[in-house]
């Protein structure tokens, strides 16, 4: 029971896990197009500028806009149609004084021309249009680069690739791209209980737990299954699986009972990191080094196995891929007091309030965290160690967790 007597700050354990010196994760070359979810491996700039050329904005006329100079309900200005040109079409015209071309939406400007004035603002008079109002130069028109500078960054190193960034990459000349390899870390749990033959059965939900919350299109969660509370069995599993993973969790593994046998599993197999954190939950977190490879051990209870998993193995990706920190969190108000355990880095599930939707609450006034508090949860709040919680209308993180 004294196994986790004296326990390391959140900070302290942080640190150790960006600093270690896992193995690295490789990279490849993948289509843009396949690229969506994965960290980006190098720096990716704009190839040539979007648009190209000039072009139309809107379905209506090109017209030179010197042309349109002083046109007015009292002085409407005709232009002659000598021309139509629709998106795609290299068709270019000689445009002279009081000439217009018919352009729709995204065609290129004809030379000559530096403005468009919309269909519904000019009016058909024979073989061309009336327009009762002057035209600036570039009114209506997309400038070359406009959308995309050429040379513009589109993708830093470390960035998870979304849509926007391979739409970008694709218009602007980027085919191909070095990405992070997608990491495979396994997840097992212990414990007798939870086998049929248990008197106490109960189901593996910590397994399920991790894997759907935290697998993506970067990061795989493989399933290994279960093991009895035994050291051996244990040690084996992890000897038995580790050689074709990156990295491995196992629920259930540790906590202040004699049957937690994790750290007397790995204690001659493996280099211990930290065993036991100032967190709640999850004080009992541990990690270790299994030939540069990851083993975190974590509570068998789901809510609490996410929580620590989501303090720490976020550090562990960016450690070994560069990512970039892409978590999503706002800046609320507290709408009640917010309490903790000073000394100790607490996470609080918070909802938003539904009096004032820029403050958020406390879900429960309870100690733990239980798996109902994160259904009703619309993030988290983490307060640190040297804070003894927040009071009313203070101004909060909140992490989007969901």
């Amino acid at each position: 029971m004294n196994r986790f007597v004296n326990l390391i700050g959140y900070r302290e354990a942080v640190s150790r896990i960006s600093e270690y010196k896992w193995n690295p994760i490789g990279d490849v070359t993948a289509k843009v197009s396949r690229g969506l979810g994965m960290i980006a491996a190098e720096d990716i700039f704009a190839k040539m500028p979007l648009p190209t050329r000039e072009r139309s904005l809107i379905d209506g006329y090109a017209i030179r806009s010197f042309d349109s100079t002083g046109a007015s309900t009292e002085n409407p200005v005709h232009f002659k149609i000598i021309g139509r040109k629709e998106a795609g079409s290299g068709k270019n015209f000689n445009v002279s004084r009081g000439d217009c071309v018919e352009i729709y939406t995204g065609a290129s400007i004809p030379d000559g021309c530096d403005s468009v004035i919309m269909a519904e603002n000019a009016v058909g008079s024979g073989d061309g249009i009336t327009i009762t109002e002057e035209l600036s130069a570039g009114m209506n028109v997309s400038k070359v680069g406009e959308d995309i500078p050429k040379d513009f960054q589109i993708i830093h190193k470390g960035d998870q690739i979304d849509s926007f960034h391979i739409t970008a990459m694709l218009s602007s000349g980027t085919t191909n791209i070095r990405i992070k390899k997608r990491i495979n870390v396994g997840v097992f749990s212990t414990g007798n209980e939870l086998f049929a033959s248990s008197s106490d059965n109960i189901k593996n939900t910590a397994e399920t737990a991790v894997k759907t919350f935290f697998e993506s299109a970067f990061l795989k969660i493989t399933r290994l299954g279960k093991c009895h509370d035994s050291a051996e069995e244990i040690a084996k599993k992890v000897i038995h699986s580790i050689d074709s993973m990156d990295g491995m969790i196992i629920t259930g593994g540790t906590s202040l009972g004699r049957y937690d046998l994790v750290p007397e599993a790995l204690s001659g197999i493996a280099d211990t990191i930290f065993g036991g954190v100032r967190i709640r939950p999850g004080r009992t977190a541990a990690l270790y080094s299994f030939s540069g490879k990851p083993v975190f051990s974590v509570s068998g209870f789901p809510s609490s196995a996410i929580i620590s998993l989501w303090l720490f193995l976020p550090h562990y990706i960016r450690a070994v891929t560069g990512m970039n920190d892409g978590s999503r969190r706002m800046n609320m108000q507290v709408a009640t007091g917010l309490h903790s355990k000073a000394g100790y880095t607490t996470v609080i599930p918070v909802r938003i309030s539904e009096k004032n939707s820029m403050k958020v609450s406390p879900v429960s006034s309870g100690r733990s965290v239980r798996m109902v508090d994160l259904l009703k949860a619309d993030g988290l709040v983490v307060v640190p160690d040297n804070v003894e919680g927040y009071s009313r209308n203070e101004v909060v993180e909140v992490h989007e967790v969901r």
